[in-house]
C-alpha cells in the first residue's frame, strides 16, 4: 500500500469494475433523454464489447543516469475509457470558455508574430511539474462543477451538466488497474488533458485574469 495506490486482489478488482459497470449503465438509462441519438448508439455499441482492466507498465528513460521509468497506464479497451472518451468529447466544447486556452505552441508563436507589444513588455514562461498528479481529485471535480455554473449561459445547447459531472466523478475516483488510484488525475484516461485544462482554467478565469488583467498583455496556457 502507498499514499497514491491501494493494491487490490484480482477478484476485488473485477467485482469493483462490475459494480461500476452496473452504476454507469443505470445512469445512462435514467439520463438517456440528455443524450443525442449518436451518443446513445456510441454507448450501446461500446458496452457490448469485451473490456479489460487497464494495464500499468513503465518505459525506461535511457537518457537518464541512473535509468528511471516513466509510468504509463494503458486504458485501451477498458470500460471507463468508453465514458472518459465521451467526457473528452464534451470537454472539447468547453475549452474555448477558458480565457487562457490555446491549442499548442505553434498557435502561440503565430500570435506572438502578430502582437504589437509596448517597449516595457516582458516575456515570461512557466512549466508545471507533474500537473496531473498534483491536481487534488475533489478540488478538480469541484472546479469543473463551478466552471459549468459560472459559464451556464455560454454552454452548448442541451449540455448534460448533471450526467457529465456524475460520469466525471466515477472516472476520476475509480481508476482500477489491480491497484486503486487514490490521488490525482486518473492516469491514462482519455479526458485527462482536457480535465486538467478546465480545472485550472476556472482558477485562471476567476482569479489570475480577473485580478491581474491590467498587467497581462497576453496570457495563454497549453498542454
Amino acid at each position: 500500500m502507498t499514499n497514491d495506490y491501494t493494491q487490490l486482489s484480482k477478484n476485488s478488482a473485477k467485482d469493483k469494475m462490475e459494480l461500476i459497470r452496473s452504476n454507469l449503465k443505470g445512469m445512462l438509462t435514467q439520463n438517456q433523454y440528455q443524450l443525442t441519438k449518436a451518443e446513445l448508439v456510441y454507448f450501446q455499441r461500446s458496452l457490448h464489447l469485451q473490456h479489460r482492466i487497464p494495464i500499468f507498465y513503465g518505459i525506461p528513460k535511457v537518457h537518464k543516469t541512473p535509468i528511471s521509468l516513466r509510468p504509463v497506464v494503458s486504458t485501451t479497451n477498458s470500460l471507463l475509457a468508453i465514458f472518459s472518451t465521451w467526457l473528452d468529447h464534451k470537454m472539447k466544447d468547453l475549452l474555448p470558455l477558458v480565457k487562457s486556452y490555446i491549442k499548442n505552441s505553434a498557435a502561440v508563436i503565430n500570435d506572438l508574430n502578430h502582437l504589437i507589444l509596448p517597449k516595457n513588455a516582458r516575456l515570461f514562461t512557466a512549466d508545471a511539474t507533474s500537473m496531473y498528479t498534483n491536481i487534488d481529485r475533489n478540488l478538480g471535480i469541484n472546479s469543473i462543477s463551478d466552471f459549468l455554473h459560472a459559464n451556464a449561459e455560454q454552454l452548448p445547447e442541451n449540455f448534460p451538466q448533471h450526467l457529465f459531472l456524475d460520469v466525471l466523478r466515477i472516472v476520476m475516483q475509480n481508476n482500477v488497474l489491480y491497484w486503486l488510484q487514490k490521488t490525482g488525475t486518473t492516469m491514462g484516461t482519455p479526458s485527462a488533458c482536457a480535465y486538467a485544462t478546465l480545472s485550472y482554467g476556472h482558477y485562471e478565469n476567476n482569479c489570475i485574469l480577473t485580478n491581474y488583467q491590467e498587467n497581462l498583455f497576453y496570457y495563454r496556457r497549453y498542454i
